[in-house]
């Protein structure tokens, strides 16, 4: 029976689908109501990379010590749906998986889909939504704290904006309760979260994580729009819109946690501190000529407190034996957030359309930054992109990406600041599917 009715349930969305292609409507979209303000919407996003990483020191593929790695890697896979089934009720659900190569689980991978994103939403008015359950509303501080992947302008998102969440899972989703809206030319979101408990218990003179119950996380954005607003029907900002819009946002967001962080001090005894996170960025996307050629920007300013000498790498997906004790990660990581300063900048131009109609493809090359002046370093850490998007359309959706990042790496000293002792590169080529 339980295979009866799912084969029942697909058949009806085939059939749904069907119909709205029939009609020249979106194929994703199954309409519950003629003028369509009651919808279900349907998605689907698939990265898959090949890959080639320079390893850092002492990285490990099984009990082999290695310089270097070839892997091929899921990245993301995304299936979901959303819409408003009532004229105040809305609903997300998403599952998926991230980061499926060769070393998951020692072996071959049939990593289990995952609940990503499963909330509830009332829309009391268009200034204030009320919602609540496993979300990224209350992601962090910046932009790409909570990002819609199958619009990225470079190969990935900043994922440093995510990783400064000390206590999320799954790209920094939490099981959250939020507010949002419109307000005039400003759009907000707020939210209490519920955080995940670390089980790593790391305590040394250093700052870490906590093990202990997590206090309550408090987080918000505010934005303000000069040009077109953005939507604000899932949590997810897009990287691009390829000039189909005119978007200029400034942002200040805000995170914070009592007693989140824990570290030893002179006597051996434990002292706390307070997560607290401050941020704030700048976002322009537009068209700039008749035939579509459009520039995108992106700039952001983090200010981080993980207490004394905090400091995590970044590495995703790893293509190495995850070890904690290295000091740049194992694999492909670089020490990316921690207390201190972090900048982060993206440019991307987007050629314009071809005068001949059958060529749809467009090329999207594209630079990136980011530089993490953190106090457990002698010198920030940077970290650069260079890298092309192809939009075999010339929309949104099916593309390739190339892309070269290059990271300083650094030596583990046992007193003093970590000083960069080498510089390391990797190249990706992807191909994403999505809708």
């Amino acid at each position: 029976m339980p295979h009866l009715r799912l084969a029942l349930i697909l058949l009806f969305i085939i059939l749904n689908t069907i119909t709205v292609l029939a009609q020249e409507k979106p194929f994703n979209v199954v309409n519950i109501t003629p003028d369509g303000t009651k919808y279900i919407k349907f998605g689907m996003n698939l990265q898959v990379w090949g890959r080639y990483s320079e390893l850092n020191p002492n990285s490990k593929i099984g009990t082999t010590e290695v310089n270097d790695a070839y892997d091929i890697v899921i990245r993301r896979l995304r299936l979901q749906a959303m819409g408003m089934l009532t004229d105040n009720i809305f609903f997300h659900l998403q599952l998926g998986q991230n980061n499926i190569n060769f070393t998951q689980n020692n072996g071959p991978s049939n990593a289990p889909l995952s609940v990503m994103d499963a909330l509830g939403e009332y829309h009391f008015s268009e200034k204030l939504h009320i919602g609540g359950g496993l979300t990224a509303w209350g992601a962090g501080t910046t932009r790409y704290s909570a990002n819609s992947s199958s619009s990225q302008l470079t190969l990935d998102t900043p994922m440093y904006q995510q990783f400064a969440n000390t206590s999320s899972t799954f790209g920094n989703r939490n099981l959250s309760i939020y507010a949002k809206g419109y307000l005039g030319k400003f759009n907000y979101r707020a939210a209490i979260t519920n955080p995940y408990r670390n089980s790593s218990n790391n305590l040394g003179l250093n700052s870490t994580v906590s093990t202990e119950t997590p206090r309550a996380q408090y987080s918000g954005i505010l934005t303000y729009s000069f040009l077109d607003k953005e939507s604000l029907e899932d949590a997810y900002h897009k990287g691009t819109y390829l000039g189909t819009k005119k978007v200029f946002n400034i942002a200040l967001g805000y995170m914070t946690q009592a007693k989140a962080m824990w570290h030893l001090t002179p006597d051996a005894t434990v002292a706390y501190d307070d997560m607290k996170v401050l941020g704030f960025d700048v976002f322009y996307d537009s068209s700039i000529n008749t035939k579509g050629a459009a520039l995108t920007a992106y700039a952001a300013f983090n200010n981080n407190d993980y207490g004394k000498n905090y400091i995590q790498s970044v590495n995703t997906p790893n293509p190495a034996i995850g070890d904690n004790t290295l000091i740049n990660g194992s694999g492909a990581g670089f020490i990316g957030v921690g207390t201190g300063n972090i900048y982060y900048a993206q440019l991307g131009y987007l050629f314009g359309k071809s005068d001949n109609e059958a060529k749809k493809g467009r090329f999207q090359p594209y630079a990136a930054t980011q530089i993490a002046d953190l106090k457990a370093l002698d010198t920030p850490m940077t970290m650069y992109e260079l890298g092309v998007n192809y939009y075999t359309t010339g929309t949104l959706g099916p593309k390739f990406s190339l892309n070269y990042q290059n990271r300083a790496v650094y030596d583990q000293t046992l007193i003093g600041a970590y000083k960069q002792s080498d510089r390391l590169g990797m190249v990706v080529l992807q191909c994403q599917v999505s809708f």
